[in-house]
């Protein structure tokens, strides 16, 4: 046996005594650790790599490595550093050290392929001149014995066939380390695949965490959006009632000053009229037809005023009445969200009962505070009025009260004449 062969195997005899002390448990390294990224192998896989190496070597042993000598005594030192630095991590990290151990030796297979088919063809061309000394003493048998030529054509056609199946032996194992080298190839393409399949996996998994956040943040953020939505249009229905409110209440006084002023223009006139009037009737022999022109004047100076007085008074109560409405609806815009929320941690129907409600106070029309009846001054309102009309009515009936008062006048007065007329007759 060639001297690197039998340091190749020295190597390969402590790194399964290496394998042997550092792994302490025969279970696959994937399940023992509880990690997807480690191998599903075991310290055995490990060391029957090693023993099947260790194996080809004895079984095809050989002095002559012809141009792989350097390649294969390159591995000496390659197993060394193997020895002193890989299969110490292997328990610890065995996806990261595994890798390296298997394709170490699997490289070594390689580099010992073309020795097993140069030892494949030495047992070849052994054989073969162990059949030509065959055939040589047989042939010298055969010159004395012609009687069994026969036999002996057929062993040698036998001897024949031998010969070419060991002929085409070469071609078969070459077929079968090229077909070697390709599965070798396709596993180590295979496994660069599935390496950049698991780090597709771990992105995948980290944008998969990434789109579940963002969902997460997008169904927060949207349920702020309805918060802040219902919110605003609370807080815009409110502004919207308050400022009708407001402009309300400023017309308010716009109208209380003309109520001012309008008295203060009919106290100002009727005093002038009244003065007027007064020394009037203290003159003597006033005749009527100057008293009525000046009554008259009189009452027209102070209608106006009490006329826009009268106007100025109903405005200032349906506005008033109108304003308050408004100012209630705000109020209850505002604290509707707050009432919501309070509804809504409490249960049951409480919540829809308090839409329910504030929706029939917003749909309550203003209209319904202002009065339907126009009137076109005060004389047509005090002729509207419930109590003119009782008093009307009152009126109509004294007429039908009399008559009865009468009646029964009558009748009490005809009732002694009779008596006294019947009396006698008793008598």
């Amino acid at each position: 046996m060639h001297v690197v062969l039998a340091e190749i195997i020295t190597e390969l005899e402590r790194v399964i005594s290496r394998l042997e002390s550092v792994i302490p448990s025969n279970e696959p390294f994937s399940i023992a650790q509880g990690n997807w990224s480690f191998p599903g192998l075991t310290r055995s896989d490990l060391i029957a790599a090693a023993r099947d190496i260790i194996d080809l070597i004895h079984e095809r042993e050989t002095d002559d490595l012809g141009d792989s000598e350097s390649l294969i005594r390159d591995y000496v030192r390659r197993i060394q550093f193997l020895h002193q630095n890989t299969l110490q991590n292997v328990w610890g990290q065995a996806g990261q050290a595994v890798p390296p151990y298997m394709f170490t030796l699997q490289g070594l297979r390689i580099v010992l392929a073309p020795l097993q088919k140069t030892n494949a063809q030495a047992e070849a061309a052994l054989m073969l001149k162990r059949v030509t000394r065959q055939l040589r003493g047989m042939e010298g048998r055969l010159n004395g014995l012609e009687p069994r030529a026969g036999a002996l054509a057929g062993m040698l056609e036998r001897i024949e066939q031998a010969n070419d199946a060991a002929d085409q032996l070469p071609t078969d194992l070459e077929s079968l380390a090229e077909a070697r080298q390709k599965i070798e190839e396709s596993v180590r393409l295979a496994t660069q695949d599935q390496g950049r399949i698991l780090d597709l996996r771990s992105d995948a998994e980290a944008v998969d965490k990434e789109l579940r956040k963002c969902i997460e943040d997008a169904n927060n953020v949207l349920k702020r959006c309805e918060t802040a939505y219902s919110a605003a249009t609370s807080v815009g229905l409110a502004a919207a009632f308050t400022e009708r409110s407001e402009a309300l209440s400023k017309s308010i006084l716009y109208w209380v000053f003309g109520l001012v002023a309008a008295l203060g223009a009919g106290s100002y006139f009727g005093s002038r009229q009244l003065a007027t009037f007064s020394d009037l009737l203290t003159k003597p022999n006033v005749s009527s037809s100057v008293i009525a022109p000046n009554l008259i004047l009189s009452l027209l100076s102070v209608g106006a005023p009490i006329w826009f007085a009268w106007l100025a008074t109903k405005q200032i109560g349906q506005r008033f009445r109108l304003a308050e409405d408004y100012a209630f609806k705000a109020s209850i815009s505002r604290a509707y969200e707050g009432f919501r929320r309070e509804a809504a941690r409490v249960g049951g129907d409480l919540e829809q009962r308090l839409l329910s409600s504030a929706l029939n106070r917003l749909d309550e029309l203003p209209l319904r505070l202002v009065e339907t009846d126009t009137h076109g001054s005060p004389w047509h309102e005090l002729a509207s009025s419930d109590v003119v009309k009782n008093s009307v009515g009152a009126i109509n009936n004294i007429g039908d009260q009399i008559k009865g008062v009468a009646g029964k006048a009558v009748s009490r007065t005809k009732f002694p004449k009779v008596n006294q007329d019947v009396a006698p007759d008793g008598s």
